[in-house]
């Protein structure tokens, strides 16, 4: 068993990745075979140009850059679909055994965290004596951006940071008209992902319209806006849209 980000790599070692949690249900009774089981986060694999044994069949596809090419090279790789190698026998899964005594339809929940708790999930039929060893394994993938939100405020005007990454807490990179950071990876460009903060005034009903943040260093966006005095909620939406990938954040800021 693995859990992988949709778009990403297995969930990992990275800072902002908790440990992902499995539990096996029997579909026809409900008998829980396993609660809350620790997938491992040594490794998040590797990621390849071209296909090859062993490797998941959920492709991470880059996005073509539509902006001004400065420079004419382009520091991200070429736009295209690459694939992910998984670690090492150990790392980054979690070999599943059970005493089954008869054919049994199973459902693998994987649990993850954005930072809320979020699922994904497969249901199959497993019998006795079956081995299912073979790489990449049963991959879970696990939806969404992981996104958190800080506000605060100065002379009238309210500044929010969002930090955004994949699910697997591979950062997100400076868009390729820009130079990237050193010894980062390079696959997951700025440019793929569209996030946005609205702010209301706690007591009211009215939203503004979404203001565009802009991307500011490795998995960071920023937005500073001259709001009326108040208390305001702030809602950061980042959005991966070729991927269907979603992360929401919130957090208060008193302009005064």
């Amino acid at each position: 068993m693995r859990v992988q980000a949709r778009d990403g790599k297995i969930l990992g070692p990275a800072t902002t990745v908790k440990q992902p949690l499995l539990s096996v249900r029997d579909v026809r009774d409900n008998k829980m075979w396993i609660t809350n089981a620790r997938f491992d986060k040594d490794s998040s694999g590797t990621v390849l140009p071209t296909f090859g044994y062993g490797v998941s069949r959920n492709a991470i596809v880059i996005e073509p850059f539509t902006g001004p090419l400065v420079p004419t090279t382009p520091p991200h790789p070429p736009s295209g679909p690459y694939w992910l190698q998984p670690p090492g026998k150990g790392q980054g899964e979690l070999i599943v055994e059970l005493p089954l005594t008869e054919p049994a339809l199973l459902e693998f929940t994987a649990k993850a965290y954005a930072p809320d708790e979020v699922y994904a999930s497969a249901t199959m039929w497993v019998l006795p004596g079956m081995e299912l060893l073979d790489d990449p394994g049963l991959v879970l993938t696990i939806a969404g951006l992981y996104a958190t939100a800080t506000a605060s405020a100065a002379g009238g005007i309210a500044t929010v940071t969002a930090i955004v990454t994949m699910m697997c807490g591979c950062p997100i990179t400076a868009p390729v008209s820009q130079t990237p950071p050193a010894n980062e990876e390079l696959y997951w460009p700025a440019n793929e992902f569209e996030v946005t903060a609205r702010f209301r005034k706690v007591g009211t009903q009215n939203e503004s319209e979404p203001y565009k943040m802009s991307f500011a260093a490795t998995n960071t966006f920023s937005l500073s806006k001259q709001l009326p005095t108040g208390l305001y909620v702030v809602s950061v939406v980042a959005v991966q849209p070729a991927e269907t990938n979603v992360g929401f954040a919130s957090t208060t800021v008193d302009v005064s």
